[in-house]
C-alpha cells in the first residue's frame, strides 16, 4: 500500500495524536542535515501520513532524536521507529 503524505503544522500534529488517529510514528533522518530527524505520523489503515512542518514555510521541521522522542512521550506514544537515511 502506498502511503500519501500530507504536511501539517505541529499543533495539528498533536491534535492528530490526541485523537488516537495515528497508529505508528517514525523519525526520518534528514537528508540536508545529519543526525536531525522529521516526525512523521502514519495511519496505516487507511495509508496517510502526516509529516511535521514549519509553520510559517512549506519546509519540514527537524529535531535532535532526544528532543523528538521528548515530543513523542508529551503525545502518549509508547514506541518510535527511527530510519536512517
Amino acid at each position: 500500500m502506498s502511503i500519501v503524505f500530507h504536511q501539517v503544522k505541529d499543533g495539528e500534529f498533536r491534535r492528530l495524536a490526541e485523537a488516537k488517529t495515528m497508529t505508528k510514528i517514525l523519525a526520518q533522518e534528514s537528508t540536508e542535515f545529519p543526525n536531525k530527524f522529521h516526525l512523521i505520523g502514519i495511519v496505516q489503515v487507511n495509508g496517510i501520513g502526516y509529516a511535521v512542518r514549519h509553520g510559517r514555510v512549506a519546509d519540514l521541521r527537524i529535531w535532535r532524536l532526544d528532543n523528538l522522542v521528548n515530543q513523542a512521550r508529551e503525545m502518549c506514544f509508547q514506541k518510535i521507529d527511527v530510519q536512517l537515511r
